[in-house]
């Protein structure tokens, strides 16, 4: 099957008649029919109902025109951006980010899209990992920063960056004064942490729960500023990456202290749903987004992380 063969029978159609088809398009009316004869035979299935005043479209046809306008417009538009140049290039392609990570990741990636395609547009949504992932889910946004996402059908997925988590505490806080925390400590410490089904939150409670550990909880607090906050007052700890709490540290605002005996790493990923593959737009933001984290993470930016598995072979 050839472009070509999709191009005149939608013409055909749409124009209810070979002869008046066969006139716009410049072509001999048997060499037309021909073409459709050869289309109809590679789908196995009758396109067009031949009659006396023309010609009527079956069921099979219907569903063939639509998609094939979509397909003849898509090479055309492409069409036309190889004539133009790459940079004519235009499409919006919605991303949802994190807060914390967002704040690293989104001002590189717009410098980087401005800059290989400046007329294609950037839409934003900022949420936590869990609203990001019904985001996706329902095909609110194209494209996702995760958090160690649970696993979503029809949701493809590719990790790109681990960090590992460390709790942070006020300078005054018992756990200050120590070197190094094994997770089995963290049973004994008050802990300020945002509720279920927050991304950081299923990660601890998750290995919590993997070494027979009960997590003393001092505050349930939804917004990561507020609980940085109420940790600087001295009302508990709180376990965060790295990145998240390293500003605070760097003025001595806060004290951070990895987590041992085991680690407890967090990992993101960049997700989109399967057929957004069709998606050449999609596909080369999602290409940036990995591009600018891992620059981040080469610039030692991106504090205390390093590049996943899957993305530093690429």
């Amino acid at each position: 099957m050839d472009i070509r063969g999709l191009r005149y029978f939608v013409h055909v159609a749409r124009a209810g008649s070979f002869s008046r088809a066969a006139t716009e398009l410049h072509i001999a009316q048997p060499a037309l029919s021909r073409q459709i004869k050869k289309l109809e035979d590679e789908l196995g299935t009758q396109l067009l109902l031949r009659h006396g005043r023309g010609v009527t479209i079956t069921d099979a046809g219907a569903v063939l025109l639509t998609d094939a306008e979509h397909v003849i417009d898509r090479l055309a538009q492409t069409l036309d951006v190889l004539k133009k140049g790459h940079q004519s290039f235009a499409g919006q392609v919605t991303i949802g980010v994190p807060p914390t990570s967002g704040l690293l990741i989104v001002p590189r990636m717009v410098a980087a899209l401005r800059e290989r395609w400046p007329h294609a547009t950037l839409a934003i949504r900022e949420g936590i990992s869990s609203f990001l992932e019904e985001w996706l889910v329902d095909r609110r946004i194209d494209v996702a920063v995760l958090h160690n996402p649970s696993p979503l059908g029809g949701i493809h997925m590719t990790p790109v960056l681990k960090e590992r988590m460390v709790l942070a505490c006020a300078p005054h806080h018992p756990a200050a004064s120590r070197r190094g925390i094994r997770l089995q400590d963290i049973a004994q410490i008050p802990l300020i942490l945002p509720s279920l089904p927050h991304s950081n939150r299923r990660l601890i409670e998750g290995a919590a729960t993997r070494h027979n550990i009960r997590l003393k909880l001092a505050l349930e607090v939804d917004s990561i500023p507020l609980i940085k906050a109420m940790v600087k007052s001295g009302d508990g700890a709180t376990i965060q990456t790295l990145a998240g709490v390293a500003a605070e540290a760097a003025r001595g605002e806060l004290v951070t202290r990895a987590i041992e005996r085991p680690p407890l790493t967090s990992t993101i990923w960049i997700a989109m749903p399967h057929e957004a593959h069709a998606s050449w737009l999609t596909l080369e933001v999602a290409r940036l987004l990995k591009a600018s984290i891992a620059q981040l993470v080469t610039e030692k930016i991106w504090v205390g992380a390093r590049l996943a598995e899957a993305v530093s072979q690429e």
